[in-house]
């Protein structure tokens, strides 16, 4: 049997320091095992994992670059380096290392998985999905992964295939309670609605504390226009625990906005923005004081959401509203400026988020309030085109468009087209 160095020895009595947090004298070990060998390459990559530990992200760079100058291919020094860009918000340096890393010897799961949630975040969903199907073919047992694939295939609206994913997972982990949800989802998604409430109803009786799927339940019931039933369902179960009933406010506003009960919204909404303030809150109220044409309100709802900077469909939704309020408050100067920096915003973050295809419909509605018509009927026709003409919205607003130019005949078919296909239409208080 191979004798062990003495560098091997210090790193394997650092490692049982460090498993027991006594991090300063692990370092003392690993020191030593440097001076006693400065080629032997675990000694730095075990430095860099204690100083990304203890959040000394700089000191773990300088220990992993030594490992790269000695092995300029190492994966493991590239797995770290890829994780500690994450970290820092270097989206572009994280997949360079991961990449490496991936393509390299060093075998890691959580290299795909990590390299999957980049490009989630970079809405780059196909090659997420290329990563998570490659970690699912290794080892299908590996949730995360799983989940993150129906989420994706979910967003992309490929229903059939989601369902798919969600029964291998309720076969491979029954006693995994999120593969009966993303099965409800892909269900009601299809519009399979009888096999959705089976579904949920299923989950109910394998996991009958679980109050995600009462919340799943409530979503059946306002997909399928059975208000009250929600309503009840809501009273029912969520009044016995506070917390449970302030979660549960957002979705009864909803239920209330959706069945016309348009004072009980508002009042509700303005409660939850002053006691639980969230962007999502905040927009619905915007919506509604839109609808009540209490334009002065719904404009501080959009300066609210656009204070917070979030990079998020609410936050795009306030820049556009921002300029109707002031446009329909006769703010006429002031809502041209700002529909010309909202279109500005919207292409910039448009080549961000290649994928968010919204942002498109919203500089279209910019231009055309702007009168630059050919521009505007660019985005509609970019939206048909790149949606396989299933884009409801760019239709409806293409017939708006239409109808500013007096013909009535295509305003009329376009409109009509857009109102069959859309689902968010009312989303918008004044188009």
């Amino acid at each position: 049997m191979q004798q062990m160095s003495l560098a091997e020895e210090y790193n394997q009595q650092g490692r049982g320091l460090y498993g027991l947090d006594k991090y300063d004298e692990a370092l003392d070990l690993f020191r030593k095992a440097e001076e006693k060998d400065p080629s032997y390459l675990r000694t730095y990559i075990n430095k860099a994992e204690l100083y990304i530990t203890t959040h000394q992200l700089d000191k773990a760079k300088e220990e992993l670059n030594k490992v790269l100058y000695l092995d300029k291919n190492n994966g493991e020094a590239n797995f770290h380096l890829g994780n500690i860009a994450y970290l820092e918000q270097d989206a572009k340096m994280a997949v360079s290392y991961l990449t490496k890393a991936y393509n390299s010897d060093y075998k890691n799961p959580r290299t795909a998985y990590h390299l999957a949630c980049l490009y989630i975040d970079m809405h780059k969903d196909e090659q997420a999905l290329f990563y998570l199907n490659k970690l699912l073919k290794e080892d299908p047992f590996q949730v995360e992964a799983r989940l993150r694939k129906m989420e994706i295939l979910v967003g992309m609206r490929k229903y059939e295939e989601a369902l798919r994913n969600a029964d291998e997972m309720i076969e491979l982990l029954p006693d995994t309670f999120e593969g009966y949800h993303y099965k409800f989802v892909t269900l009601l998604g299809l519009q399979r609605y009888p096999e959705a409430k089976q579904a949920v109803e299923r989950a109910m009786e394998l996991f009958p504390d679980d109050l995600g799927f009462v919340y799943d339940l409530i979503k059946y019931y306002e997909q399928v226009e059975e208000y009250d039933r929600a309503l009840e369902l809501i009273d029912d179960r969520f009044q016995a625990n506070a917390q449970d009933r302030r979660s549960i406010r957002k979705e009864k506003a909803k239920l209330m906005f959706a069945m016309g009960k348009a004072d009980e919204t508002k009042e509700l909404l303005e409660s939850i923005v002053a006691e639980d303030y969230d962007d999502e809150m905040c927009y619905c109220l915007m919506q509604v004081y839109g609808g009540f044409g209490e334009y002065d309100k719904a404009l501080e709802c959009c300066r609210k959401i656009i204070e917070g900077g979030r990079d998020s469909q609410y936050y795009y939704s306030a820049v556009y509203h921002e300029a109707v309020a002031c446009d329909r408050l006769e703010r006429k100067k002031e809502a041209e400026e700002k529909y010309r920096r909202a279109a500005n915003t919207f292409r910039m973050a448009s080549a961000r988020h290649p994928g968010m295809l919204g942002l498109y419909l919203y500089r279209a509605l910019c231009y055309r309030r702007l009168g630059e018509y050919d521009r505007a009927m660019e985005m509609t026709d970019y939206l048909i085109t790149i949606s396989d003409q299933k884009f409801g919205e760019a239709y409806f607003v293409k017939g708006l468009i239409y109808e500013d130019l007096n013909d009535e005949k295509k305003a009329r078919e376009y409109k009509e087209k857009g109102l069959a296909m859309s689902t968010v239409l009312n989303q918008f208080f004044s188009l």
